[in-house]
């Protein structure tokens, strides 16, 4: 008895994304979405919706390619400084 009282006291409350007391980071990426789609049509909205849905895959290619160059210098460094 007493938990269900519990959960009835702590209801969430729901906050919409454009609502009062929303951040300014999330005004100036609707305005910057806004103003791409304006400048350079629909071909912008591609471009950010690929993006969005292939940024994991795009941030592992870059930490293999900082890896790979990293690797790469070091060789470098060993073979410069022993041979």
């Amino acid at each position: 008895m007493r938990s269900t009282e519990k959960n009835k006291r702590k209801q969430k409350s729901s906050t919409f994304p454009l609502g009062i007391g929303s951040s300014r980071t999330t005004w100036l990426l609707l305005g910057a979405a806004a103003l791409g789609f304006y400048t350079w049509g629909e071909g912008f909205i591609w471009v950010v919706l690929g993006f969005v849905f292939c940024r994991n895959i795009l941030l592992g290619m870059l930490r293999g390619l900082v890896s790979l160059a990293a690797l790469v210098g070091f060789f470098h460094f060993l073979f410069t400084r022993i041979f």
